[in-house]
């Protein structure tokens, strides 16, 4: 038997296109921006760079919300790092809000006026190298910085960041100290944005109940809502990992540090804020399995199968219903490659199975593979004589890291893959809205509240 189909329905008894359309729409949007907790930005950039970046990692996240999710449990896995480092130093009290405090560049160094993260690596090697020393919280008043500002006529900021004027150390063998930072003053730097948190969780509540309770009455659903859930669980993972990572910190600690200590010629080249998925190379004094390698796994595989809820809802075309279970297929498929692909990466290539790790060597396989493409066409059509090429065949190459770069075989397929993944993304993201076009009359029906409550005869 045929089901009646219907265009674009208004909502007045019931709900409509609209109403599904945005709901959808919101709760993804509004889990994703609040899940997102930013590193510290560059002390001299204002809350137009800031905005800028929160909007280019939403993009991340709308595209492989997977991804953002492997970061904040290499995030995590790096801040537990820290705090296993901290407490082997001698710093019992060290909590894991100082840990991602650290990781995410909370500590600068001012050097002559240019202002340098201090990345967790840094920050574990230096100490244990005697080039820093961070205060204990009750050494001296120096462990409470006063709140100063940072006169520079090219500075826009929102707050005036924290700082400790060190001595300037003129010795090489002289160790810079860091403040202590408490957890109550990094809660207070940080943004709490409870009322969006609290939105965020109350319509993710909402969506969840309401998709269970239509499947339990049998009422239609589409792939919108799926891919919705899809989003969402992915985006509870990524909750979970950041819970005590401070939300929005804008406002570091900075340490005035002399031009001649060896910190300031390792600071020359860094950059003025930490990646996102900044990979620490630091010898590992925790258990990882549970805390990185299952919720990463659990995460990919999740937000991969969960489309498969879709696999009976109704789509425009029988084609396009099969298009979709195909995805669905290949999405499992391609999180299953690169879980396997990663235990090639830290077995065979001797490179961490992390965020970092895959995003470098995916980076160096397409790079690879465009170099490949352009040597054989310059050597094809002008058979090594055009200098101005020959240059850019030499950094096209040079840009191919070779502990990250794979073998020919291994970069065609991880090319391929990574392509037939994106465009399935893409599908995906289209045929949500278009299949809403003609949709079960049913699709529209509200939830009968009163079926689940027990009747007393």
């Amino acid at each position: 038997m045929s089901e009646n189909l219907v265009g674009w329905t208004s909502g007045s008894n019931q709900r409509g296109t609209i109403d599904i359309v945005w709901s959808c729409v919101f709760v993804v949007f509004l889990s994703t921006w609040t899940t997102l907790h930013s590193n510290v930005p560059p002390v001299k950039q204002g809350p137009l760079w800031r905005l800028r970046n929160k909007i280019l990692l939403m993009g991340v996240g709308l595209v492989a919300p997977e991804y953002v999710a492997t970061i904040a449990f290499t995030e995590l896995r790096t801040a537990l790092t820290v705090r296993s480092h901290m407490k082997d130093l001698g710093y019992k009290e060290w909590a894991l809000t100082q840990s991602f405090f650290v990781a995410m560049g909370g500590y600068m160094a001012d050097v002559n006026g240019t202002y340098k993260p201090i990345s967790a690596e840094q920050f574990i090697n230096w100490q244990r190298s005697g080039s820093i020393r961070v205060m204990r919280a009750t050494e001296s008043v120096l462990s409470r910085p006063k709140v100063n500002s940072v006169e520079s006529d090219s500075m826009e900021l929102t707050s005036a960041p924290r700082l400790l004027k060190a001595p300037r150390l003129s010795s090489c063998e002289s160790a810079v100290e860091f403040p202590w930072v408490s957890r109550e003053d990094i809660a207070q730097r940080g943004k709490a944005d409870v009322f969006l948190k609290g939105i965020a969780c109350a319509q993710i509540g909402w969506l969840l109940v309401q998709y269970a309770a239509r499947r339990a009455q049998s009422l239609p659903t589409c792939s919108l809502e799926a891919l919705t859930l899809a989003y969402v669980v992915c985006a509870l993972f990524s909750y979970a990992a950041w819970w005590k990572k401070p939300y929005d910190l804008e406002s570091p600690t900075i340490v005035t540090v002399s031009p001649e200590h060896e910190i300031s010629f390792l600071l020359k080249d860094a950059p003025l804020t930490i990646p996102m998925n900044d990979d620490p190379d630091l010898p590992l004094l925790h258990d990882v399995l549970w805390t990185y390698v299952v919720p990463c796994t659990a995460a990919v595989l999740s937000f991969s199968t969960l489309h498969f809820l879709a696999w009976y809802d109704h789509f425009g075309t029988l084609a396009e219903q099969w298009i979709w279970r195909s995805t669905s297929i290949l999405f499992v498929w391609f999180h299953l490659v690169f879980l396997g692909f990663a235990a090639h990466m830290e077995k065979n290539m001797g490179v961490s199975p992390t965020a970092a790790g895959i995003a470098m060597i995916g980076n160096c396989a397409e790079m690879k593979a465009v170099w490949y493409i352009f040597h054989s066409l310059r050597v094809l059509i002008f058979r090594d004589k055009n200098a101005t090429l020959n240059r850019m065949d030499s950094i096209l190459l040079s840009k191919c890291h070779p502990e990250y770069t794979p073998n020919g075989p291994l970069i065609i397929f991880f090319v391929g893959h990574t392509f037939c993944y994106f465009l399935g993304r893409f599908f995906v993201l289209i045929e949500a809205f278009a299949s809403l076009r003609r949709a079960p009359v049913g699709l529209y029906e509200n939830v009968d509240w009163t079926g689940f409550i027990m009747h007393v005869h």
